[in-house]
């Protein structure tokens, strides 16, 4: 039996772990995970960037495959410094400034000729230049930290009294540290956004589903942005889902091999459709969160077979199989997320099977921010304490199963949106 190490400690990585036990055919680890995920799904304590204890223990263990979720871990170099010991899904260091630096993303889009809001970028060095800009601009517009903010480093501005104090901050290097010193001003988009996967591998890639994720925390799309509050899948129509292809993915992975490097791992497309054309917001190295809940369980294929066939780099051949249903996830998140998240709520947790995840048929609970409380009790750790799936053969049906799940796993200020899937 080959083994998967999932590198990661949230509800995506629980998934990716989730997905991988179902095909019988994987021994499956995390690294380190968090105190939600269940045998068979076996737990390993080790940061996603301690190196050499990751080296240590794929060598012991003889891991043939490493499925990277977080970002951080791939822009320090994660995939770099295992290629040598294991097949390593997630791109070279030199190719994560696609999401590491949206400056040089935005220069690679402009390059690349790929549709993209018109930008104009500033560092630390222009503060007064940034403000002048930013009082003299018509709004909405969208203020973007460039460096990796946790899904939080975007503002979309209604005012120079709004955008002038958050792009001070972060310049200032006040709010993100280095990675908000630098800054990419926006032109708004109105349109409907989507994120679309891209499973690549170096010749080739496969197109996994589309969805739509919910980044403001609070319902109507009111509140500041969050790391996601929910999703659904699929999404898109084939002739979109073909001009996306024409439009975004090909001239990525084109330039992409024309810089020297091919693409390789998971590439997230934060995209919009304008007058039903795809513009491209954002470029992710690694699959998102919570889209990876919701896309998963609507994949026939087996993680053994999408492994394979990265590995042979054939996934262009792979026919990607899709359940004809619908996957609705919903987020609960703690009190004061995502500015001052609070820990230490309990969560009385009924036995799961499947690695710790599933709440009744074709609904599952995927585990986040949580730690071993006391018997068949979690505490939360403050944040997104975990993401219930569910299923369904209509949008609405899936929908209205993740909500009825969501009652049996309550704790103390836990919040959620009552609107996803419905928005």
């Amino acid at each position: 039996m080959e083994k998967v190490l999932v590198v990661g400690r949230g509800a995506r990585e629980h998934a990716l772990a989730h997905k991988a036990l179902q095909s019988g055919n994987l021994e499956v680890y995390v690294a380190p995970g968090n105190a939600g995920m269940r045998p068979p799904i076996q737990r390993v304590p080790i940061g996603e960037t301690d190196i050499a204890a990751l080296r240590d223990f794929i060598r012991s263990r003889r891991i043939d495959y490493v499925l990277v979720g977080p970002e951080v871990p791939l822009a320090r170099g994660l995939y770099d410094d295992l290629k040598d010991i294991t097949f390593v899904v997630g791109p070279p260091q030199k190719l994560t400034f696609l999401e590491s630096s949206k400056a040089r993303a935005k220069h690679f889009l402009q390059q690349a000729g790929i549709p993209t809001a018109t930008a104009i970028i500033f560092d630390h060095t222009q503060r007064a230049e940034a403000e002048r800009y930013l009082r003299a601009a018509s709004y909405p517009l969208v203020v973007k930290a460039s460096g990796l903010a946790a899904g939080k480093g975007v503002l979309i501005a209604t005012s120079a009294e709004e955008a002038i104090p958050f792009a001070h901050a972060c310049l200032s290097g006040e709010k993100f540290g280095p990675a908000g010193q630098t800054i990419v001003v926006e032109e708004f988009l109105q349109g409907e956004e989507r994120s679309v996967f891209v499973w690549a591998d170096g010749k080739g890639y496969a197109l996994l589903p589309s969805a739509r994720d919910y980044k403001r925390l609070l319902t109507h799309d009111q509140g500041p942005n969050t790391g996601g509050m929910g999703a659904y899948a699929p999404v898109g129509s084939p002739e979109w889902l073909d001009a996306v292809r024409e439009k975004v993915i090909e001239p990525t992975l084109h330039t992409l091999k024309k810089m020297g490097t091919p693409y390789q791992g998971f590439l997230y497309l934060g995209l919009i459709e304008v007058n039903k054309e795809p513009y491209v917001l954002e470029y992710n190295v690694r699959l998102g969160d919570p889209e990876t809940q919701v896309i998963m369980p609507l994949l026939a294929n087996e993680m053994d077979e999408l492994l394979y066939y990265c590995r042979i780099q054939k996934l262009g051949e792979l026919k990607v199989r899709l359940r004809n249903q619908h996957a609705v996830g919903v987020v609960a998140a703690t009190a004061g997320y995502p500015e001052a998240p609070q820990g230490g709520a309990w969560i009385p947790v009924p036995e799961l099977d499947e690695g710790g995840t599933r709440l009744a048929a074709d609904t599952w609970v995927y585990w986040a921010g949580v730690e071993e409380g006391s018997e068949s009790m979690l505490r939360t750790t403050g944040g997104r304490a975990y993401t219930v799936t569910a299923v369904g053969a209509t949008l609405e049906e899936a929908r209205q199963k993740a909500y009825q799940a969501l009652d049996k796993l309550p704790f103390e200020g836990r919040y959620y949106r009552s609107d996803i899937a419905a928005l």
